[in-house]
């Protein structure tokens, strides 16, 4: 049994530790940001061994965590107890990023763990003994058993509506590594005879099964692993359409468009409560040309690449729509998942649809394969409420082009500073854009994210234009890609533009509006875009000051201004600004302040007021709060601590110093340490600020002793030995 309701309300397992109802923790002073805790509640001890002894078998138990990063989450399954009585599991695979049965990637302190009889200790919680097929139930609050309320179990279903195309038989197949090593064979289904013009109207789907343990294979090298399939799976469907369905408490993805599909259309529909992704696009990896797989995964035999642009067959979706549809509340089981997601798509159009109260990404693009979506009239906010480091917008192009990268560039560079890739790039100069071959346009988007970005263009996100957008809590970044156009534009916060490529990179930043801090710059002076035209917003400014007196960035900020924009009514959205005000004089141009979200007045009437503040604060110098800095030994640390830098190095809630700059002969260089490494602990010490890391290997570590030392160098921990 993997469900219960009573009376249409869904139960909870017995688990430890208890469900807590939406808790909220504030994090600014007019309370309205918040973030709710992963999984209604974790414990450091869920796993423990010494909690383990208090259960006599909890074989079938599941074990939820976050990762580390808050990157998704992560599940296992209880097969039984060791000999030294801790858990034995099995699983790990729903993140693709660096996911291992060694829970290196697990978060110590959100952790969850459920089905287990001995922690039935509290009401609405229930216990299936399998063997013995008794159901044990706590009741809920106001449920009396002998008024006989309506139990409804789910068991084993996990789709409810199934749409096949005819498929070549035996269908092909892909061998991959999954995200714990671990190799996965993946079905390549070819469509040879569609199902077409079906369409389903005014049907609650409802009750299926959880699919968590079967999300295991990898999206390409996002941080996604799926489970293909959802309580509506389509696989080989033209023209068909879902309207005005409700979708609500699915055990795992709602509705799954999967491979070759063209022209489906998702439209009017109520989405809530489910355990997965709303709305999936994903197509089949036999379109895609030289596939990789994971985050760290090199472009090996990057001679062997096939050069072409654009997919190798037609088994993806393409030319669909999402619209008119109110989403809110998915992820309830797993956590890397969306409102909508897409990848090996194209040409998807997502269009006026309210998403809020999810625990990752409204809307989520995988990789640039193959661009041509149109995103626009969305309002999406509450997002990223149980996770970090992702945006209301979250996308990444980890394409055939790219390779994980630090702050000063990629590693494995010849006597001149040149790296394979960079070289295989000047051969073949358009090859960001073999996968990402159509633009990706957004505009006309409210995007709220309390944790993390508004927009987030990650990872060598490439062909982009992004305009008129209110972007009205965590700002807009770009990372390590090309050909991205943004402009006209409200950003709260900051833009936050990191770990560049090789010069030009395309990028275009202007004619927009910031309010609230500074540009952000993992290392300032490496990105090579084209910035200038913003209007940094004051309202304290009555004539406006070049631009160049607040920033440090002022050799691309010649015509940038701080002034006060004037705008019509921001404190309730309204950011429209008169023909005189100074941003118009930089190219800026209003655009509708309404009209974002649902359009159907009934479900205009489910979708809460999102709430936002404006700014504190308004630009501070980057200069004068830029992080601690120190020579030791020849080289430059610095105390990580921006959310970009954190971003950039994958050291999320680590804390660390950076070494920024490492001569040659220096005394660290002999001792084993990079350029870019994270120093996490030194002899057992804990580093988190530069002082730290003083203390620790000048004062602390004798001459000619050996010690160890923990690093993250290219975003993977790693132990090293040094002699001082």
């Amino acid at each position: 049994m993997d469900q219960l309701f009573v009376d249409g309300v869904r139960q909870h397992m017995a688990r430890y530790p208890n469900y807590q109802e939406s808790e909220i923790q504030s994090t600014s002073k007019d309370k309205k940001h918040h973030r709710t805790t992963p999984y209604n509640g974790g414990a450091a001890n869920a796993w423990s061994k010494d909690k383990a002894s208090e259960w006599a078998d909890p074989t079938g138990a599941y074990m939820h965590a976050m990762h580390k990063g808050l990157w998704g989450g992560i599940q296992y399954k209880v097969t039984g107890k060791k000999a030294d009585g801790s858990l034995a599991y099995e699983g790990g695979l729903q993140n693709n990023r660096m996911a291992s049965m060694d829970m290196s990637p697990v978060h110590k302190d959100f952790r969850m763990i459920e089905n287990v009889f001995e922690e039935l200790d509290t009401p609405a919680e229930w216990f299936f003994n399998q063997r013995e097929g008794w159901l044990y139930y706590k009741p809920a609050a106001g449920v009396d058993l002998a008024e006989k309320p309506l139990v409804e179990a789910v068991f084993e279903l996990r789709h409810l509506v199934e749409v096949y195309g005819q498929i070549v038989e035996p269908v092909a197949q892909m061998t991959v590594e999954g995200g714990s090593k671990v190799k996965l064979a993946i079905d390549l289904p070819e469509v040879i005879k569609p199902v077409q013009h079906v369409a389903f109207k005014g049907i609650t789907f409802t009750g299926t099964a959880r699919t968590f343990m079967e999300t295991k294979e990898p999206l390409l090298r996002s941080d996604w692993t799926i489970y293909r399939g959802g309580a509506m799976h389509i696989r080989g469907g033209e023209d068909v359409l879902i309207q005005d369905c409700t979708f609500t408490q699915i055990g795992g993805n709602a509705v799954f468009v999967d491979a070759y599909n063209r022209r489906v259309t998702v439209k009017s529909c109520v989405f809530k409560e489910n355990g997965a992704t709303d709305v999936n696009f994903v197509g089949s990896l036999a379109a895609v040309r030289s596939p990789m797989f994971q985050y760290g995964a090199p472009p090996m035999g990057i001679e062997d690449f096939d050069t072409e642009p654009g997919p190798k067959t037609d088994d993806y979706p393409a030319d669909c729509l999402v619209e008119d549809c109110v989403m809110t509340l998915c992820g309830r089981v797993e956590k890397q998942t969306a409102g909508v997601n897409i990848s090996m798509s194209s040409r998807i159009t997502v269009r006026h649809n309210s998403i809020f109260m999810v625990p990752r990404a409204a809307i989520n693009i995988c990789d640039g394969t193959w661009g041509g979506h149109l995103i626009e009239w969305n309002d999406c906010f509450d997002t990223v409420l149980e996770t970090g480091d992702h945006g209301s917008f979250n996308s990444w192009g980890r394409d055939r082009f790219w390779w994980p990268a630090s702050p000063a560039g990629p590693r494995n560079r010849d006597k001149n500073g040149v790296t394979e890739i960079e070289k295989f790039m000047q051969k073949h100069p358009d090859m960001m854009r073999w996968d990402a071959i159509e633009p990706v346009v957004m505009r006309n988007n409210r995007m709220f994210c309390v944790n993390g970005w508004d927009i987030d263009l990650d990872d060598g996100l490439s062909n982009y234009e992004i305009y008129d957008n209110l972007c009205l809590s965590g700002g807009l970044k770009t990372r390590e890609g090309y050909y991205r156009k943004v402009f006209n534009n409200i950003i709260f916060k900051h833009y936050t533009c990191n770990v560049p490529y090789p010069a030009p990179v395309y990028d275009e930043f202007y004619s927009n509006v910031i309010l609230g801090e500074h540009y952000v710059q993992s290392v300032p002076g490496l990105w090579k875009g084209s910035r200038d035209r913003i209007l940094f917003h004051n309202p304290e400014i009555k004539n406006p000051i070049p631009a160049t007196a607040i920033t440090e960035f002022s050799l691309d900020d010649m015509n940038s201004l701080v002034g006060n924009a004037r705008f019509a009514n921001a404190a309730k959205g309204d950011f429209t600004v008169p023909a005189d005000s100074p941003v118009v004089k930089l190219g800026f141009k209003n655009f509708p302040m309404s009209g974002f979200g649902v359009v159907s007045e009934h479900l205009k009437a489910m979708v809460p007021e999102m709430k936002f503040a404006l700014p504190e604060t308004y630009f501070d110098n980057t200069l004068k709060n830029a992080a601690p800095k120190q020579v030791i030994w020849g080289a430059r640390i610095e105390t990580l601590s921006t959310e970009s830098q954190m971003t950039a190095y994958g050291s999320r809630g680590l804390g660390g110093t950076i070494i920024m700059t490492l001569p040659a002969k220096s005394k660290l260089a002999t001792m084993g340490f990079e350029l870019d490494d994270v120093v996490l602990v030194v002899n057992g010490m804990d580093i988190r600020t530069v002082p730290d890391f003083k203390r620790a290997i000048v004062n602390r570590c004798k001459p000619g002793k050996t010690y160890k030392a923990k690093v993250l160098r290219g975003q993977k921990e790693m132990d090293l030995t040094f002699v001082r």
